[in-house]
């Protein structure tokens, strides 16, 4: 990967941390609200692969465990890289994927980090299930909503690339 493409997605990492802090707050339904960092690690683990995937994953996670007072210092760490590693098996190099699928592997990858972080952080079972109920599944659905506007102007943009060569 050359470096101007490294700049590129530390630029969109940048976006979507902001993008999180401050209009993730203005879009907020009901205490729910998309999560553009999600967003960002499952499209580039698509694009990029599983090493790239987790590099981003990692960091992402990082800084979200930095950035969240939260007393599970490294439980956002290790899901995001899981989810950016898993997702990243399905790169786009051997399998492209369409945007109903990248919606369903968005979805499935904001399960399984969502999992991960209530795994890891212990909470009891009776929680997990309320949060899952009452938190989970809407930010997911939220998150699938503006993913899928997301992957589609970033396909348009690929695609008017790929034809004007």
């Amino acid at each position: 990967m050359t470096s101007l493409k490294w700049l590129k997605l530390l630029f969109l990492y940048i976006l979507a941390f902001v993008l999180q802090t401050t209009v993730g707050d203005w879009l907020q339904i009901f205490g729910i609200g998309p999560d553009f960092v999600i967003i960002l690690i499952v499209g580039i683990a698509i694009k990029h692969g599983p090493a790239t995937g987790c590099f981003w994953g990692f960091l992402a996670g990082f800084t979200q465990d930095i950035y969240a007072p939260v007393e599970w210092l490294g439980a956002h760490t290790i899901a995001m890289t899981i989810v950016g590693f898993l997702v990243g098996q399905l790169e786009e190099r051997f399998l492209t994927l369409n945007l109903p699928a990248k919606m369903a592997v968005l979805a499935i990858g904001f399960f399984v980090c969502d999992m991960i972080y209530f795994l890891l952080t212990g909470l009891e079972k009776d929680v997990v299930t309320n949060l899952f109920f009452s938190k989970t599944l809407p930010e997911c659905a939220y998150t699938v909503i503006v993913g899928a506007v997301v992957f589609y102007l970033s396909a348009g943009k690929a695609g008017k690339k790929k034809r004007s060569v």
